[in-house]
Parts: structure tokens; sequence; C-alpha cells
């Protein structure tokens, strides 16, 4: 065999074992994983904070429904009225209060887009800040009790009851945020 390839093979094995060994050293040094897991789904659906804000977005919902209605049938009654008008004015005149009309309609439509957009983000800045307390939650559970890895339970085919911290987390996340304030811009 060729005395170089023999020196590059012997280099190559012995950086492999230097490799392979450090890993192992490695994965010896790493404390086995204390897990546990959590059902996120039912605690945002259960959490008193949770329910305030589906409460909050359903009234305002309501609110800007009434104001909305209302201006349907405005707008209605204008359009009544414009087809009334329609044989005693010019064309041109015709024409230009459509116009006024069909912005008016505008305005109207662009308001309805202006207040859904407002309660989806309401909505979620009010679920941001219920998930950014349930990990800080979470996370102190996981110290007190030395675990090192939480799943969400959507995320395991199995784990045993004892593993579930749902039921501490769901408490402590009730009692730091019972209720959550959502802004919405005026109407």
């Amino acid at each position: 065999m060729n005395p170089t390839l023999t020196r590059a093979l012997v280099a190559a094995l012995i950086a492999f074992g230097l490799v392979n060994s450090v890993g192992v050293a490695t994965a010896q040094q790493i404390p086995p994983a204390v897990i546990a897991v959590v059902q996120v789904q039912t605690i945002m659906s259960e959490a008193k904070a949770a329910r305030s804000i589906q409460q909050q977005i359903e009234q305002q919902r309501s609110q800007y429904q009434a104001e909305i209605s209302a201006e349907e049938i405005r707008l209605r009654e204008l359009e009544q009225e414009l087809a009334r008008q329609r044989s005693v004015l010019s064309p041109e005149a015709y024409a230009g209060k459509r116009r006024e009309f069909e912005d008016q309609v505008a305005t109207v439509q662009r308001a309805v887009q202006d207040r859904r957009r407002a309660l989806d983000k309401a909505y979620g800045e009010g679920l941001r800040r219920v998930q950014d307390e349930l990990t800080a939650v979470i996370g102190e559970i996981a110290q007190e009790q030395g675990i090192t890895l939480v799943l969400p339970v959507s995320q395991t085919l199995f784990a045993e009851t004892v593993l579930r911290i749902t039921p501490e987390a769901l408490k402590r996340l009730d009692e730091r945020l019972p209720a959550v304030k959502l802004e919405f811009p005026e109407s």
C-alpha cells in the first residue's frame, strides 16, 4: 500500500475516533430529561382571561353590527329616495347624486373592514398576552418541579397522567391573569 495513502487513512481513523469519543463524552454529561405535557388548547379555551377576551369581542361585534345595520337602513332609504328622484332630475344631476350615494356605500364598506380588522387585532393582542403569561407560568412550574422539557399534548402520542401539568398551569394562569382588557378604536 502507498505510504501516503496509509498515513492519510490512519489520520482519518484517528480523527474519526476523536470526534466519536467527544460525542460520547458529551452525551454522557447530559442529565436525563424530566418531561411534562400540557394541554395548551384546553387552557386557552378554559382560562378566565381567554373567556373575558371572547366576551369582549362578542360585545364589541354586537355594537359594531348595530351601527352597521343602522347605516345599511340609512343607505337603503337613500337609494329608494334616489330612485324616486330619477324621473325628476336631469341625467347629469341624477348621475352626480348616484356617485355621492356610491361614495357613501364605499365609506360604509371601508368602515366594516376597519372594524373587522380592529376586532381581529384586539383578539390577537389579547391572546398573545394570555399565551405570554401561560409561557411564564409553565416556566415557573418547570423550574419548581425540575422539569427540563415541556411538550404540548398535541405533539405526543401517549403521556402518563402524572406527566400532565395542565390543571396547575390553568389554576396559576387564572390567579395571575383573571381578565384581559381589550382596546378598541372609537367608532
